[in-house]
């Protein structure tokens, strides 16, 4: 590629501007339009700088000059610069995939067996729609200043389940921890286990007597797939343990599968309870 010329996702990248925001923009401006193999230039994208480029890896593709950045229609994307998923939950410690959740709960996001739609709220609040070119599947970026909001300050407020100095463990805590549907759990990992099924769409109860004589509970069981949450608690008994050991059991007896979670996997509890609980069917978004 000639020096002085970058690719759509380069100039994208280096105007620190979301790629599909920038494709979005140009088609509506008219520079560029959609065609079978992805992107032509217009006789207007022609005029402004660009033009194409080949590789045995890309095939053809667009290219612009550097100085395209300084643009006045770059400069109006600046101050409209819009954030995705992503970039916003990095900011406020959760995965993208965490803050769509987080959307969905709010009502400005639902989710679609094509990727993500907006509310009517969600639109109106200033989020937009766009296209994963490889993949068709559906997503949306907002406005940074949706960070300002009060709802959503207050809902990854009340997400942030902050563990609590040990003095103030047991007398700060005297009923419980309680997750945003309003269940109450015997303690931290047991109410952001919870509020994760939650937030993912996933119906559940919580330590619920298994349909045995016997009386055993189980720390979660998801109905809808008949798997067993068992959240090991560091330290635990030898009592605590066998009746663990026992439920287990049962639950092979009961062709209930078991989904064992512990104190390790609590930092990256996202990525566990995806990878594993697809791996059992368990439908979630």
């Amino acid at each position: 590629m000639s020096s002085d010329k970058l690719s759509t996702s380069a100039l994208a990248k280096q105007g620190e501007i979301p790629v599909q925001q920038l494709f979005s923009v140009l088609k509506d401006y008219g520079w560029i339009r959609k065609v079978d193999e992805g992107w032509a230039l217009t006789a207007k994208g022609e005029f402004e700088g660009g033009s194409y480029q080949s590789s045995k890896r890309y095939g053809r593709y667009i290219v612009w000059p550097q100085n395209l950045l300084e643009h006045q229609l770059f400069r109006a994307m600046e101050s409209n610069k819009l954030l995705s998923a992503v970039a916003l939950g990095r900011s406020e410690g959760f995965s993208g995939r965490e803050l769509n959740r987080l959307f969905v709960e709010l009502g400005w996001l639902k989710p679609s067996p094509r990727g993500w739609e907006l509310t009517a709220t969600g639109s109106a609040i200033g989020g937009q729609v766009f296209e994963n070119q490889q993949s068709s599947l559906s997503y949306v970026l907002w406005p940074e200043d949706i960070r300002e909001r009060e709802a959503f300050i207050r809902l990854v407020r009340e997400c942030k389940i902050e563990p609590q100095a040990t003095d103030d463990l047991f007398a700060g805590r005297a009923s419980g921890w309680t997750a945003i549907d309003g269940v109450t759990c015997k303690s931290r990992e047991h109410c952001c286990i919870a509020q994760w099924l939650y937030l993912a769409g996933v119906r559940y109860s919580i330590y619920r007597a298994l349909p045995v004589d016997e009386h055993l509970v189980c720390d979660f069981y998801l109905p809808d797939s008949g798997v067993c949450l068992e959240f090991w608690t560091s330290g635990e008994l030898a009592d605590a343990i066998s009746a663990r050991m026992r439920r287990a059991d049962v639950c092979k007896q009961l062709n209930i599968s078991v989904l064992d979670i512990h104190p390790e996997d609590m930092p990256n509890l996202d990525d566990y309870l995806s990878r594993h609980l697809q791996q059992l069917g368990v439908a979630f978004y």
